[in-house]
């Protein structure tokens, strides 16, 4: 087996351990291999995510804001992970920078209705008013 295929193997086998763990409910041992998963493969931008997440349940909001963004910038086109920002930007209070997660998130899945539905929330809760009736009544 080719070195690349054997990294990406334990890596991912190691994010896989660490979210049975993190399902289970043993925070400590899930962050131990998703540490693992990236230190095999640090271009492994699920296990990002999943270590954000665990970060988040953790309430260490600055680790995973960074692992949120190194998943984004390791993959970027994917709208999970800008989601995914976004949820726990809002959940911070940081509202225009969620709003701009969900938009980019909105450019990759444009017919995804929570997105749109989050753009709209925001945008009211911002005072912001969509451009004009053409563009609310074709949803852009």
């Amino acid at each position: 087996m080719n070195e690349k295929l054997k990294t990406e193997k334990n890596s991912n086998a190691y994010n896989n351990l660490g979210v049975a763990h993190f399902e289970i409910g043993q925070l400590e041992k899930g962050i131990e291999n998703l540490n693992l998963a990236i230190e095999f493969d640090k271009r492994n931008s699920i296990a990002y995510s999943n270590r954000a997440e665990l970060n988040k349940k953790w309430n260490k909001n600055q680790d995973a804001e960074s692992d949120y963004g190194k998943a984004i910038e390791l993959n970027p086109k994917d709208a999970t992970f800008w989601r995914c920002r976004a949820y726990l930007r809002k959940e911070n209070g940081e509202l225009e920078k969620a709003l701009s997660d969900f938009k980019q998130a909105k450019k990759i899945e444009p017919r995804f209705q929570p997105t749109k539905n989050e753009i709209a929330e925001l945008e009211k809760e911002l005072g912001i008013e969509p451009k004009n009736w053409i563009e609310k009544l074709i949803g852009k």
